[in-house]
């Protein structure tokens, strides 16, 4: 099986050749060498056609180069089958960056980019689809407002037209890192703030009206800096916030957790984290009012960045609490739910793939446990801050690339529910079709066959994400892996293209 699809129909008399060849990343290409079939068939085979290449090109991975430096923050799908990436371009002038909007079509192809703001640096943190058919960004900005950086809350409308942009601040730093919808119709700002406050940094909540217009503005900490990053609403009509403090604690830098009434005043707060730097980054809320939520961990001993995942029950008791990572840095970024009850993560990893950090995209069950681990990129960095799960059970993630092209460029990937990339019509998701894996389970030794693929590289995860052995291939079709000092239980291998990765479970028993 190659990566190219052939498909020939022959009709009697009436010959058609059509012939179809899918890479990633690049559209189908169709040549028409004959056409004499009637005209009820033509449409026929022309739905078909049409069929083929919109399974064909389902999955992708996509840069946008431009000619600054740039990265992509979030992505959301549209009404339209497509996307809308948010995040910013460098521009001409020295350490200024400006909002970035790109519009893609249902294959990742840019219909059209905007970019918004002033001669200091505008950023957006993340986007989210407004109860009107618009669009929030949210961040900050040095170019407008008061202060020396002040809150930034754009408007613009699916076209990327600006309706309005607000900014909340005073004389000091004040920046948002999300904006979430309230039940009563109206939006909750989080973020951080020190024009409040003579002794640091404070958390800030601010409720707006959909006009942008304060309801109220409350700060939340200690006497040392604390920080708000990400905010959601209870089914009891109160708030969960999650963030970092050095104000409580042990004192090193905690990730934070505060619940709060529909007003927002403090109804209970906990800390977690060990003797190093712990930040909340990322929150879940369950259906049975109990919290998941992301914490950047530099505390593991011997390791220096994991990704730490903390279920805790609707008043802050931990359920389960597991760690993912290697022996390197893996930062997480965002933590969403999944239709099948479990979560996927967007991070980025030093310890899977390259040298440099690819884009890390992780897929949990609703107890933590590894569904599969998934890396993105090529031999520069690659960074991955957003992952959403799509209706029909695929997932897209947006981030940065060094690897493809001389500059920086957003990178938009969609990819399958195994968290793959297909090629064409031929989903390489089972190792039975293009890779023989036996035996399974084994002892700890194991073979493959490649003969039906060409492979570049192996990888073997065990369930924290860990790499237990890797392998650099070339022309190989039998290769013998020998794992005598892992534990038994499960095990994921990943085997590599130079386009494309495969990877199935194994057990050790």
């Amino acid at each position: 099986m190659t990566n190219d699809l052939f498909i020939v129909l022959n009709l009697k008399s009436n010959h058609l050749n059509e012939q179809y060849s899918q890479s990633i990343g690049s559209p189908i290409h169709l040549q028409k060498k004959q056409m004499k079939t009637p005209y009820i068939l033509s449409l026929i085979i022309s739905f078909f056609i049409l069929q083929m290449q919109t399974r064909a090109q389902s999955y992708f991975q996509k840069t946008y180069p431009m000619s600054n430096d740039q990265e992509g923050q979030d992505v959301l799908p549209t009404s339209d089958g497509g996307y809308l990436i948010a995040g910013y371009t460098n521009t001409s002038i020295l350490y200024d960056c400006d909002l970035l909007i790109i519009k893609t079509d249902a294959v990742g192809n840019k219909l059209w980019s905007k970019t918004y703001g002033g001669n200091k640096p505008d950023f957006p943190y993340h986007m989210l689809a407004t109860n009107d058919g618009n669009y929030f960004l949210i961040g900050y900005s040095q170019s407008y407002g008061g202060g020396d950086m002040d809150i930034l809350l754009q408007k613009i409308d699916p076209s990327g037209n600006q309706i309005w942009l607000k900014t909340y601040g005073g004389s000091g730093n004040d920046y948002a890192r999300d904006v979430t919808a309230t039940a009563d119709g109206n939006y909750m700002i989080v973020g951080s703030s020190n024009s409040q406050s003579t002794t640091g940094q404070n958390a800030n909540l601010i409720k707006i009206d959909p006009s942008g217009n304060v309801i109220w503005n409350k700060t939340y900490g200690g006497s040392a800096n604390d920080h708000g990053c990400i905010v959601k609403q209870c089914s009891d009509g109160g708030y969960i916030m999650l963030g970092q403090t050095y104000s409580y604690g042990i004192g090193n830098g905690d990730a934070w957790l505060v619940k709060m009434n529909s007003n927002g005043d403090t109804t209970w707060t906990k800390t977690f984290g060990g003797s190093q730097n712990d930040e909340g980054v990322s929150l879940a809320v369950n259906s049975d009012d109990s919290f998941t939520f992301l914490i950047r961990d530099s505390s593991t001993a011997g390791k220096d960045i994991d990704i730490r995942v903390v279920k805790t029950s609707s008043t802050g008791n931990v359920m389960w609490n597991k760690v993912y990572g290697g022996s390197q840095k893996d930062t997480p970024k965002m933590i969403q739910h999944t239709s099948d009850g479990g979560y996927v993560i967007a991070g980025i990893s030093r310890s899977f793939g390259w040298i440099n950090p690819d884009m890390y995209v992780l897929k949990l069950t609703n107890s933590g446990d590894t569904t599969w681990t998934r890396h993105f990129g090529g031999a520069n960095h690659e960074h991955c801050y957003a992952v959403r799960e799509l209706s029909d059970g695929s997932y897209i993630a947006v981030g940065k690339s060094a690897s493809y092209g001389p500059d920086i460029d957003p990178i938009l990937l969609k990819i399958n529910s195994n968290g793959l990339l297909s090629v064409g019509l031929t989903e390489y998701a089972s190792l039975s079709s293009a890779i023989q894996l036996y035996p399974n389970p084994n002892k700890g030794e194991l073979n493959l066959d490649l003969s039906n693929f060409k492979a570049t590289k192996i990888t073997v995860l065990n369930t924290l994400g860990e790499m237990v052995y890797s392998k650099n291939i070339e022309n190989e079709q039998k290769i013998n892996i020998k794992l005598p000092d892992q534990k038994t239980g499960l095990y994921f291998i990943r085997t590599e293209s130079e386009t494309h990765s495969v990877t199935n479970k194994f057990i050790i028993n």
